[in-house]
């Protein structure tokens, strides 16, 4: 029977934080009894060089409880990631200093090779690129953000994972992968390969809207934890009521047996810390719901397919600078500025919301279309 811990959390206050920290430490053996000189990494999610306090990055008060408690073990401790963007020592160190790491009490990765892997066992990512300073890790600790994302819905313990992978190559695996169930298939390998001991979830302030960089700051009010990432989305999806059917990570590893929702053992009532006003762009994955509907909507399905459902990055001109970063790490290159303004070819556009991800102000949106929201709003 797999568990996963939710501790409440109100707030960033040190004397909140220090007791969640004890709290989702003392629930795990794996902690409770590390190894004296262990070299423990916690990958952390620091998507962009951002102020905590906007709540696309994992809070640095956070990690400074779960470090300060790891070196009394006597651990060595390294905070990393590889954010979308040169994986150089400037860049990252740029990205520690915004998001506060050097806050943390812990060691900043000052390695930045890249490294080849080859696992035969996952279901599409046989070979791949990876951060060579996971490599000195005895264990890792996968800490991640609870926010809404353009293409996979969610982001949590399992697509902050990608994060392994070094920034600039990222936009290769968006093209290798770009069907949402392969690309969510890949993200599964990486956590099946890196297998990290425990993953826990910074939901005291969440993201919602145009996440994962430029949505709202959203309370949920809670820390999260479990050994298995798959069962720790599963319940985070339920809290900001998201179904396994809108989050793919989440569909395909059900599909891989990785996890049983029904087994899921809580040591709180989940009912304590649902949001139920938590804004995610769900969309329509699949256009099999038309199976059972009648008339109109029916005949509209079989003739525009997936095109008419799916949802579509669209970009707020009047907010745009014109920087052109859209354009450069768009992987399927769909884009091309015209007037200072990016214009998409969709029949290019492979739906990965990297512009939207990697936008600075904000001005690539995820849109709905209408179509969607009606159907989403019949069938609630």
């Amino acid at each position: 029977m797999g568990k996963v811990y939710i501790y409440k959390c109100e707030n960033y206050d040190e004397i909140n934080a220090k007791k969640a920290i004890e709290q989702t430490i003392a629930s795990f053996d794996v902690l409770k009894n590390i190894k004296k000189g262990s070299n423990v990494v916690i990958k952390a999610n620091l998507v962009s060089a951002m102020d905590p306090e906007k709540s696309a990055t994992v809070h640095p008060v956070l990690l400074k409880e779960l470090t300060t408690y790891l070196k009394s073990k006597g651990c060595t401790v390294t905070i990393g990631d590889s954010p979308g963007g040169i994986y150089t020592k400037t860049f990252l160190n740029h990205v520690y200093n915004v998001t506060k790491m050097n806050e943390t009490g812990a060691e900043l990765n000052d390695d930045f090779s890249v490294k080849k892997a080859i696992f035969k066992e996952a279901k599409v990512l046989k070979t791949f690129d990876y951060t060579g300073y996971l490599d000195k890790a005895d264990i890792i600790i996968n800490f991640c953000k609870l926010k809404s994302h353009g293409m996979m819905k969610m982001s949590c313990a399992v697509k902050n994972l990608f994060g392994t992978i070094p920034g600039t190559m990222k936009p290769e695996y968006h093209y290798r992968f770009p069907n949402h169930d392969d690309f969510a298939n890949m993200l599964i390998d990486l956590n099946e390969y890196f297998k990290p001991v425990v993953n826990i979830v910074d939901a005291v302030i969440g993201m919602d809207g145009n996440g994962p960089t430029m949505g709202n700051p959203k309370k949920v009010g809670c820390i999260l934890s479990s050994e298995n990432p798959y069962e720790l989305d599963y319940i985070c999806a339920k809290i900001i009521n998201l179904n396994m059917d809108d989050v793919q990570t989440i569909k395909e590893s059900f599909k891989r047996n990785l996890f049983n929702p029904e087994k899921i053992e809580l040591n709180d009532k989940l009912d304590n810390f649902l949001v139920k006003d938590f804004e995610v762009k769900k969309g329509q994955n699949s256009i099999a719901f038309g199976q059972n509907e009648n008339g109109l909507i029916k005949k509209i399905i079989s003739i525009g397919g997936n095109r008419i459902f799916t949802n579509k990055p669209y970009c707020k001109t009047k907010k745009c600078i014109g920087c052109a970063k859209c354009r450069n790490i768009c992987p399927a290159k769909a884009i091309t500025m015209v007037n200072g303004k990016p214009l998409i070819d969709r029949n290019k556009c492979i739906k990965c919301y990297c512009c939207q991800e990697f936008c600075p102000v904000g001005a690539m949106i995820v849109k709905t279309s209408f179509l969607v929201k009606l159907l989403n709003k019949k069938q609630k």
